[in-house]
């Protein structure tokens, strides 16, 4: 179905390093990188430029410029958020969410991976040590500096950071001309190891999804929208908010189909029980 098709990746920040790999050797599909695509006209980490629509809508919007500029029927794309995790108090997730379209096939098939950080800070800083002490805070240079004037000056700018040098250079020249500076993590996927790996654990979701054929029509795609609470306690029974079902659904024919036991377990460890643990 897909074998040596051609697909056209939007990106501008070498995330082919670890999409490209994946479809070559799970759907045999060879991705194309264009040359010219900004894919900061879709909106950036540092807010310069602001996104434009939902995560969702960049992910498309980015896969359809890459494959009008390349002329191809395959478009993938990725697109990156952080905010309040979902499930964890005062927590910060990122969210990679990574879309496959194919116009031949009419196919558009969403992956993603959610993940707790500790890595994306950002602050006001006045001396050297200041900046020294932010760095070693987001394990730099796993996880690259933005400095800028201020929060909200963008004239001064400098992303990508990466160097110790280069950083103390950089801060110790502003903050000459200012008595203060901006610092923040660059999130840009190129520059922070941790979110290219979660773009990585995103595609292999997207892959997994388009394997995944409906039971009904065939379509590639079949995909998990919701889960069902109700996993019984191991010690009392009862149900528990943990899933029971995930339920399933296609796109091309809206058959729908509940999978029992999602996570290979049975039964609920006591402690997630409100009658065994209130």
């Amino acid at each position: 179905m897909f074998n040596d098709r051609l697909a056209a990746l939007g990106t501008m920040h070498q995330k082919q390093s670890v999409i490209a790999p994946l479809f070559k050797k799970e759907l045999g599909i060879v991705v194309r990188v264009p040359d010219d695509l900004n894919t900061n006209a879709f909106g950036t980490f540092t807010l310069d430029k602001k996104r434009l629509g939902t995560q969702k809508e960049a992910a498309i919007s980015k896969a359809k410029a890459a494959m009008e500029l390349l002329g191809l029927d395959i478009g993938i794309a990725s697109e990156g958020s952080f905010g309040p995790h979902p499930s964890v108090p005062f927590g910060v997730a990122n969210v990679e969410l990574v879309v496959f379209i194919d116009k031949k096939l009419d196919l558009e098939i969403f992956g993603g991976y959610i993940q707790i950080v500790n890595f994306a800070y950002n602050m006001s800083v006045s001396t050297i040590e200041e900046v020294l002490t932010f760095a070693q805070k987001i394990d730099f240079p796993k996880h690259g500096v933005v400095i800028r004037r201020s929060e909200k000056d963008y004239g001064e700018m400098v992303k990508g950071i990466v160097d110790k040098d280069e950083l103390v250079q950089i801060a110790t020249r502003l903050l000459i001309k200012h008595k203060s500076i901006w610092l923040e993590t660059d999130l840009r996927a190129h520059k922070n190891q941790s979110r290219m790996k979660n773009i990585e654990l995103a595609t292999i979701d997207l892959i997994e999804n388009i394997k995944r054929q409906c039971p009904k029509c065939c379509s590639p795609g079949f995909h998990k929208i919701s889960p069902k609470p109700g996993l019984p306690c191991q010690q009392c029974g009862r149900p528990t908010d943990l899933p029971l079902f995930d339920v399933y659904e296609c796109d091309k024919c809206r058959f729908t189909k509940d999978i029992i036991f999602p996570n290979q377990k049975q039964t609920a460890y006591a402690g997630y029980c409100d009658y065994c643990n209130p």
